[in-house]
């Protein structure tokens, strides 16, 4: 089975139900209705994140310990 990715996101786990007449996942918490391509599109969305304020504070600090030499190279 399927794991609903809108749920998935709020850390809920619920199992999609496939319609094969439609063929169709479908969510029963939050109701959503869609193919094998467009819950794999939506997971693909979800686990693109942007860089939080951390990440590039992590970044800098890295780019500050290393040597001159490795920056200029």
């Amino acid at each position: 089975m399927t794991e609903c990715p809108e749920c998935a996101a709020k850390d809920i786990v619920v199992e999609m139900k496939f319609d094969a007449n439609t063929k169709h996942f479908i969510c029963k918490k939050c109701g959503l209705f869609a193919t094998r391509e467009q819950v794999s599109d939506i997971r693909y969305r979800l686990n693109k994140r942007e860089k939080t304020r951390e990440d590039k504070h992590d970044e800098y600090r890295d780019w500050w310990t290393t040597s001159k030499k490795d920056k200029q190279g």
